[in-house]
């Protein structure tokens, strides 16, 4: 499908969905007690791989990540060159606030792969702070300035399993520096700090870790702290004073993740053989291990977990599992979940405590390619669509029609279908002065979608909202009557990426 390529109000109706605030509107969609619901935060190019997510001061999702190119699909032209959208490969940023889903490049041009990694962390003043793998270096901004400014060099290596914290001293980053040295340890674990405008870059340990070898990092009451895993253990490393210690957790050691509670405890997960285990030191004490799931093995060695403690002290874990992403909680008690059927197939999935007791799994998709987010809760979770009503007074339409139609009508009854993330047409037509129908078919699984139909791609004015449904499952819209013919925009309101030219003739 060519949508990029239909007409110019598509395109920039594309281009506002990357990097605009105003094109998407924020409603609710009844949601089961447990249940998740699927999101695409970003389908644009390939995005989503290294992802990150965190959650603001009003548990707000902030989502870091890389976009790179996508090759077209055989016997698809590339797109066009859009002068409004990231320079490719580029860290982005994707945040919900105030209602409204936006995307913003972090840095642009970068020589970011998708197998590099992003983390980011907001301070306390809301500043957000970002730091990614480049070629094996680490990179670092902050928006301290107002919007993002040019990218620090932080270390220079081979560094990996990157995660970051921050506080009012500043940023602080973990990582893994892989060594090549037969006769020495696997790797060095790092930590980072920003103090001030300098770097200082420590050796917190030595490690002999798994692959993929994954870090956390969090701010205690009494300064850094970095979980990591090394020769089947899962390990802590402290500062204290001028120099870092570290300490056994438990066994384990693989997809290691660290959260800190409101007291200043530390909490970790991990993996265990095929079960996601939790373990926390309350006050220093020792270590105590609960058991999260029984993951199974993860296909291709995918051991990930993250973890995220809610203002109540509730605990959420998401993890690859043998099945796909899973997650659970210890809301109730003692932790309880499942797989999270809205993400199959989707990777490396990213938690965080969301509004009104909701929960946010992130993900990367490889299928799609593209950014998901699963969205669970006992209210009705905020999501990135209009509401659920259609106008009932005839429009006309406001734009003219530019040149030849790029379709015509052929009836009434007119249809559609939305797969991976997609319409299977760019363009729907319709007669004027008849009232029609759109048969639409939502082929996606636990994903929402509709199609609304707007005077131009500027969202103006509402012709008409089709009724927001997950798939697999269809309806048919009544439209009334557009009066004078015109060409008109339609888009997926959830995804605004999924658009087209609507001619009345």
């Amino acid at each position: 499908m060519t949508r990029r390529l239909i007409a110019a109000a598509a395109l920039a109706a594309l281009a506002a969905a990357a990097c605009g605030p105003g094109e998407v509107r924020v409603s609710t969609l009844p949601l089961e007690e447990g249940a998740f619901l699927r999101l695409v935060v970003d389908a644009e190019a390939d995005s989503g791989a290294g992802l990150s997510l965190t959650t603001d001061d009003q548990d707000n999702p902030h989502l870091a990540y890389l976009r790179v190119e996508k090759p077209p699909a055989e016997g698809e032209p590339p797109a066009l060159f859009d002068p409004l959208a990231p320079v490719l490969p580029a860290v982005m940023h994707a945040h919900l606030l105030d209602g409204i889903w936006t995307h913003s490049p972090v840095a642009e041009e970068t020589k970011v792969t998708a197998d590099d990694e992003v983390a980011i962390a907001l301070d306390a003043d809301g500043m957000h702070h970002v730091a990614w793998t480049e070629g094996g270096d680490v990179r670092y901004t902050s928006n301290a300035g107002g919007s993002f400014g040019e990218a620090e060099t932080v270390f220079r290596g081979d560094a990996t399993g990157l995660a970051i914290a921050a506080s009012p001293d500043g940023a602080f980053l973990s990582f893994y520096d892989v060594q090549d040295d037969p006769e020495g340890p696997g790797a060095l674990v790092r930590a980072a700090a920003r103090l001030g405008d300098e770097w200082q870059v420590e050796t917190a340990a030595e490690a002999d870790p798994a692959e993929p070898m994954t870090t956390g990092i969090g701010i205690t009451d009494d300064g850094p702290a970095v979980a990591y895993g090394s020769a089947g253990e899962t390990i802590l490393a402290r500062r204290v004073g001028e120099r870092w210690e570290s300490e056994s957790v438990a066994d384990g050691g693989l997809g290691v993740s660290l959260d800190i509670d409101a007291d200043g405890n530390p909490h970790v997960a991990y993996y265990d053989g095929d079960t996601v285990a939790h373990a926390h030191s309350i006050d220093a004490s020792d270590w105590a291990v609960s058991e999260v799931a029984d993951a199974g093995a993860p296909p291709d060695g995918a051991w990930s977990t993250s973890i995220a403690l809610a203002d109540d002290g509730v605990h959420s874990v998401a993890f690859d599992a043998e099945t796909g992403p899973g997650f659970a909680t210890n809301a109730g008690g003692d932790f309880a979940g499942g797989p999270v059927e809205a993400l199959e197939g989707a990777l490396r999935p990213r938690v965080g405590a969301g509004v009104e007791d909701a929960v946010y799994v992130a993900a990367y998709d490889p299928a799609v390619p593209a950014l998901v987010m699963a969205v669970s809760g006992a209210e009705e979770p905020l999501l990135a669509a209009p509401p659920e009503t259609g106008t009932t007074e005839p429009i006309e339409p406001t734009t003219e029609p530019t040149g030849p139609p790029p379709c015509d009508p052929e009836g009434t009854e007119l249809a559609i279908a939305a797969v991976n993330i997609q319409f299977d047409t760019d363009c729907l037509a319709a007669p004027a002065g008849e009232d029609f129908t759109i048969e639409f078919d939502n082929q996606e699984d636990g994903v929402p979608h509709n199609v609304a139909i707007y005077d131009s791609s500027a969202l103006a004015q509402d012709v008409f909202t089709g009724e927001i449904f997950p798939g697999p499952d269809g309806r048919t819209y009544d439209v009334p009557a557009i009066a004078d013919p015109g060409q008109l925009y339609f888009q997926c309101d959830v995804h605004p990426n999924m658009n087209g030219v609507f001619v009345v003739q």
